[in-house]
């Protein structure tokens, strides 16, 4: 590795840009006090990192830029450049030359180029570490800094050992992991601070959900004990409805009201259930427009947050090339203060022509003045020979100033021949930068078309996300109102199944039997149910079936028959009343045959219900001709012509074989098994469709998060890419600016060659002509001299004579 050339441009004293080439061997700089050699050492430290301002002889870091004079001004920045060569075994890059450069602002600005690319102070710090060439490093020695190392303490000599034996890169490498390994610990510490606190949370989470679900379970509880209380409620209601059955002929007035009052209750009740149902579902729109709102909002502030992101590029794309203009304008001046004293230049050698042409003619005037004297010769053989010496004088003058003009000649043709090369050099650098500008252009282009199209791409997919979003809003809306009706058709139904397991409906000591009287533990595993419990009736038929059935309704199927006395005695000692037990022992004989049906009848009684198989013959045998009519007076249209049979009807009333006609209010049997049972098979027929329909919303809403999720991803990815393209036509943009300034200043350059290259072709051409002019006169006056010669010697044989 070779220290080449150092370049400085407005550091400290060096106002002007200055080169320092340094050769093979050894390079001293040398001076007078003051006139800045310890500038040139500090503007390496300065290039190589060197933070401290106080290091380099100043208060702040500012203070190395050039202040001015009387009579300069001051300049805006300072930059200092320095060149290796032969780097790429010893820092293991795979650069030859390795050109480092450091700026510092007035404004306290300052960046670090590494070949001509921005890079970072550690950059630099860890491409020269272990090499010897640091700010702080053995390779830079300066006033004092020997007896500083001689004198100091062994640990801090310690330091410079380590630079020349490779070793700090490691150390500041284990400082750097050590650092990071303490930051690490730091925030073990800090995690293990929040799982205690989130540990301390959990205990009372855990509390809390403790008492929530012990909540639950008193509530399940109480809404048990709340549901017996009302069915004791009723209980003793339907006592006193028993009572007041007596006052009904004189209380039918006040019935009637009544019933019109609370069938004006039952509307309103209806009415407010719909309002209900209206907020209900306002409250699901509003949600859903605040989640549409939420997503807007985020939209928006991803926009805003690229559009600030993009300003700030677009600001620090003008700061660089407003920076790059002063540079330009610096440059300018610079060139414009070069071509005043090439101009300069030129005026004097045109003076001193001048002065050696009116020379030259004072002595052509001479050399005619002793041409005309030579008549005279003995007269004036003294004058000849004063003039002789005189010509002999101007010649080796002329000679003198020949042999100049030719060396001057030779000089600048020299120069013009390296103005050559460079005018081809930089014709090269501007075909290059041509190349490079029109791919970068072509690149631009491309990169332009991509990023419309990926401009686009995201607008679609953010159309298809929102939609995709109100696709599933408009789902959850749904399944909400599917999970809210399917959790009021599960509680109707768990309420109908416990006031059937309770024996709801059926009598007192029916309701006593299904209990277990005084011994639950041996009467219960005895009883099989009640008989309506298991029957299955069209809701429609129902009441036919139980006007029909009568008082089998209160039925209890007995599995042991020997507890049947048990149980009537158990009834009847605590006044219970009574029931009806069937012992399937008692009820094995075959059914009947069925006879016709008649004409305007519906149905047989028998075929409207469905039993268990072990039910089945005994449900036969006790709607054994029993006959289903639509209303009264079809049934006895049918009775009167004599037929043995049962008949029923849709609206309760019973004609049995014997004639005799049931019915009536059926109030006190509004709530019976039966029905009930009727209304749990329809329950649970819209249970499981309403489950089915839910089935089917969840699906869809697993289907529209995918497809939700997967529009996301593609939104964020060509979002993304969009980002990327976008900042990557911006390194685009900026790179065709450069290579624009690049080719800018290649022109102006070759301009200013050519320039050059025309004023020395015109130097060497006047000096050609005034080389040729002066050996034409030196040519004149060498044979003027030799007839002057000439003269003397017939002179001087007249004179001898």
């Amino acid at each position: 590795m070779h220290l080449h050339s150092l370049e400085l441009f407005g550091f400290k004293s060096f106002a002007d840009k200055t080169t320092f080439d340094f050769h093979e061997g050894i390079t001293a700089i040398v001076g007078p006090n003051g006139c800045g050699k310890s500038n040139v050492l500090d503007a390496v430290r300065w290039v190589l990192g060197e933070q401290s301002a106080k290091s380099l002889r100043g208060d702040e870091m500012a203070d190395v830029i050039f202040n001015g004079t009387d009579t300069r001004k001051p300049v805006g920045f300072a930059e200092v450049s320095l060149t290796l060569s032969d780097c790429a075994a010893d820092l293991a890059v795979d650069w030859h030359d390795v050109r480092v450069t450091r700026r510092v602002y007035r404004d306290g600005n300052s960046e670090y180029l590494l070949n001509k690319t921005p890079c970072r102070l550690r950059d630099i710090q860890n491409l020269f570490a272990d090499t010897g060439v640091a700010r702080a490093a053995y390779s830079m020695m300066e006033q004092g800094k020997i007896d500083m190392v001689l004198s100091s303490r062994p640990e801090d000599r310690r330091a410079v050992f380590e630079e020349a034996a490779g070793i700090t890169k490691y150390k500041t490498q284990k400082r750097e992991a050590l650092r990071k390994l303490d930051a690490t610990e730091a925030n073990l510490l800090r995690i293990g601070d929040v799982i205690k606190e989130v540990k301390r949370q959990i205990g009372s989470l855990q509390r809390q959900a403790g008492k929530a679900r012990r909540y639950q379970a008193l509530h399940t509880d109480l809404r048990i004990l709340d549901t017996q209380h009302s069915r004791k409620q009723l209980d003793s209601l339907e006592a006193e409805l028993a009572r007041c059955r007596a006052e009904i002929a004189r209380l039918g007035e006040s019935e009637e009201t009544s019933r019109a009052r609370i069938d004006m209750g039952d509307n309103e009740l209806a009415e407010r259930r719909a309002v209900l149902n209206k907020i209900d579902r306002q409250i699901a729109d509003g949600r859903t427009e605040l989640q549409r709102l939420q997503s807007e909002i985020g939209t928006h502030q991803n926009r805003i947050q690229f559009n600030r992101q993009h300003v700030e590029e677009l600001t620090e794309l003008i700061e660089r090339s407003r920076k790059d203009i002063a540079a330009a304008e610096v440059k300018r001046a610079q060139h414009g203060k070069e071509i005043d004293q090439a101009n300069a230049l030129i005026e004097r050698i045109s003076q001193l022509l001048q002065a050696k042409e009116a020379d030259l003619a004072k002595v052509t005037d001479l050399i005619a003045e002793l041409r005309a004297d030579g008549s005279v010769h003995e007269a004036k053989l003294e004058a000849l020979r004063l003039s002789g010496s005189k010509n002999e004088k101007r010649i080796a003058e002329l000679e003198d100033e020949t042999s100049g003009l030719a060396i001057r000649r030779d000089a600048t043709e020299e120069n013009r021949r390296d103005l050559d090369d460079a005018i081809s050099e930089a014709r090269a650098t501007r075909d290059k930068v041509q190349k490079e500008l029109t791919s970068a252009h072509a690149a631009t282009e491309t990169g332009r078309k991509n990023l419309d199209l990926l401009k686009m791409k995201s607008q679609t997919s953010e159309e298809t996300l929102r939609q995709q979003q109100q696709l599933l809003a408009g789902t959850e809306k749904s399944l909400a109102e599917i999970e809210r009706a399917l959790t009021e058709k599960e509680s109707r139904l768990e309420i109908l199944r416990q006031l059937n397991e309770e024996g709801e409906g059926l009598a007192q000591g029916s309701q006593a039997v299904l209990k277990g009287l005084d011994d639950p533990s041996r009467i219960q595993p005895a009883l099989a149910g009640a008989l309506v419990s298991s029957l299955d009736v069209d809701p429609e038929y129902v009441a036919a079936i139980e006007a029909a059935l009568g008082r089998n309704l209160q039925a209890i199927v007995l599995k042991d028959a020997e507890l049947a006395p048990e149980i009537i005695t158990a009834l009847k000692r605590k006044k219970l009343g009574q029931t009806a037990l069937v012992l399937p022992s008692l009820s094995n004989s075959s059914p009947k045959a069925q006879a016709a049906l008649a004409q305007n009848a519906l149905a047989w009684a028998s075929e409207k219900v469905k039993a268990p198989d072990s039910f089945a013959p005994l449900i036969v045998r006790l709607l054994h001709n029993v006959a289903i009519f639509r209303d009264l007076e079809a049934a006895l249209s049918f009775k009167k012509h004599g037929n043995d049979f049962a008949a029923a009807t849709l609206a309760g009333e019973f004609i049995s074989a014997d004639g005799i006609v049931f019915g009536g209010s059926r109030d006190a049997l509004a709530d019976s098994l039966l029905e009930r049972r009727a209304r749990m098979s329809v329950l649970s027929a819209e249970y499981a469709d309403v489950c089915s329909r839910r089935d089917v919303l969840l699906r869809k809403r697993d289907e529209a998060n995918a497809i939700v999720a997967k529009s996301t991803n593609d939104f964020q990815e060509t979002r993304r890419q969009y980002e990327s393209a976008d900042r990557e036509q911006s390194t685009w943009d900026n790179r065709i600016l450069f290579l624009e300034r690049e080719l800018r200043e290649s022109e102006q350059k070759i301009d200013e060659l050519r320039s050059e290259q025309t004023t020395l072709t015109q130097q060497i051409q006047t000096a050609d002509e005034r080389i040729a002019e002066l050996e034409e006169k030196l040519a004149s006056e060498r044979g003027a001299l030799g007839e002057q010669q000439n003269q003397q010697k017939l002179h001087r044989a007249k004179t001898k004579r």
